[in-house]
């Protein structure tokens, strides 16, 4: 018997439904295939001519690395002449963040900015400096260091050995 218009046979709409859904996988693999995902998820910036500029124009010594590691890669680099903060952004090789932000602003608001919520976590001496240690948020560990009122700030995600040989790296 031949269905009508207006009352579709349930077998009918069971095979429309499944030519609709063999369109849109189709229409899906074909995104899938012409769709790449990048090796380096985040973009990288030149660091060198902010730090540069930095150097130049802070009343005190810019720390930054000579060179990154390979694979690791710089994601935000800038000096604020106007409020004198200098702050670099890198990612290792496994995308976990390690960052630098240097200002005259008070351990206690650079803490704030940087690791609100952190506890302090002792201390530990890098290089030919003596760092307060904070731990947390979110797996983060911040040392900071005030010299005569400049504040340097170096947090990350990373583990703490390669947070400390990065600040050994700084210049």
């Amino acid at each position: 018997m031949a269905s009508s218009r207006g009352n579709p046979d349930p077998g009918d709409i069971f095979r429309s439904i499944a030519v609709l859904g063999i369109i849109v996988l189709a229409l899906y693999g074909l995104g899938q295939f012409f769709t790449s995902t990048p090796d380096q998820v985040t973009a990288s910036v030149d660091w060198k001519p902010a730090a540069e500029s930095a150097q130049r124009s802070a009343d005190y010594t810019v720390l930054a690395p000579d060179e990154l590691p390979d694979g690791w890669h710089a994601t935000s680099a800038r000096y604020d002449p106007t409020t004198g903060r200098w702050k670099l952004g890198i990612l290792d090789g496994d995308e976990e963040y390690l960052g630098i932000d240097q200002s005259t602003d008070s351990v206690k608001a650079v803490l704030k900015r940087l690791a609100d919520g952190s506890e302090p976590a002792g201390s530990a001496k890098v290089g030919d400096r003596v760092w307060s240690v904070n731990t947390g948020p979110d797996d983060r560990i911040t040392y900071v260091n005030d010299d005569g009122g400049i504040t340097s700030a170096v947090t990350g995600t990373v583990e703490q050995d390669e947070l400390e040989a990065y600040i050994d790296s700084l210049r």
